[in-house]
């Protein structure tokens, strides 16, 4: 599969979880796999992956004025960005860099970890993610919502180096990642073994409903 850098672009049951667990475990402790196609997961499904160079747009780029939620999830105007608590988010703070690549990352609930429906608890994220940073660009938003859901899924895969979960604490998805796939969700580690990292420091990591972030970002995990 291609990988193209995505850039210039402003941001714009049970049984489930324990069988995700269980390869996610395999993977992360030394597997190394890079195969194409991930034993054990879930049947395939084709994602088709944009190859051409996008210019991803998010409607909603510059911070608000919503108020101080302070972190207890405060509504702000209807229409206003909007990046503070709900059931399945504890809080979505953005990472800019120069050249327009751009990071979310959102801080999962307990409940979001332990959703019995994992598909609804990611599209209700990817929901509460588009409320706080506007729409997204469709060829980069694709990408976006499979490592999303790729986290979700494994979830509750234990981490390792004194670290709870093998996500870390957020669930963190990139503009310039291509779209792995389910097929390739273990291999490819949410794909973040996919695209090329941006090589500066973020310019900026904020919330885009102008709140001071709760949270510090710490990068991407498995």
């Amino acid at each position: 599969m291609a990988e193209q850098r995505r850039s210039r672009g402003a941001l714009g049951g049970t049984v489930g979880v324990l069988a995700a667990m269980a390869v996610g475990v395999a993977m992360l402790r030394g597997s190394g796999s890079g195969s194409e196609t991930d034993a054990g997961t879930e049947a395939a499904t084709t994602t088709p992956t944009a190859t051409a160079t996008v210019a991803p747009s998010l409607a909603a780029v510059a911070p608000g004025s919503a108020g101080d939620d302070g972190g207890a999830g405060t509504r702000p105007a209807p229409g206003a960005p909007y990046c503070g608590s709900s059931r399945y988010v504890e809080e979505i703070t953005l990472q800019r860099w120069a050249g327009g690549d751009f990071r979310i990352s959102v801080w999962p609930t307990e409940e979001a970890r332990h959703a019995d429906d994992r598909d609804a608890a990611s599209a209700e994220i990817w929901q509460a993610v588009q409320g706080c940073v506007g729409g997204v660009d469709p060829a980069v938003a694709e990408s976006l919502q499979d490592q999303l859901r790729c986290h979700e899924s494994l979830a509750l895969v234990p981490g390792r180096g004194g670290e709870e979960y093998a996500t870390g604490d957020s669930f963190d998805v990139e503009s310039w990642r291509p779209t792995p796939g389910r097929r390739r969700w273990i291999s490819t580690r949410c794909g973040n073994n996919l695209g090329t990292d941006p090589t500066s420091a973020p310019l900026a990591t904020e919330r885009p409903d102008g709140i001071p972030p709760q949270h510090r970002a710490s990068g991407e995990h498995a």
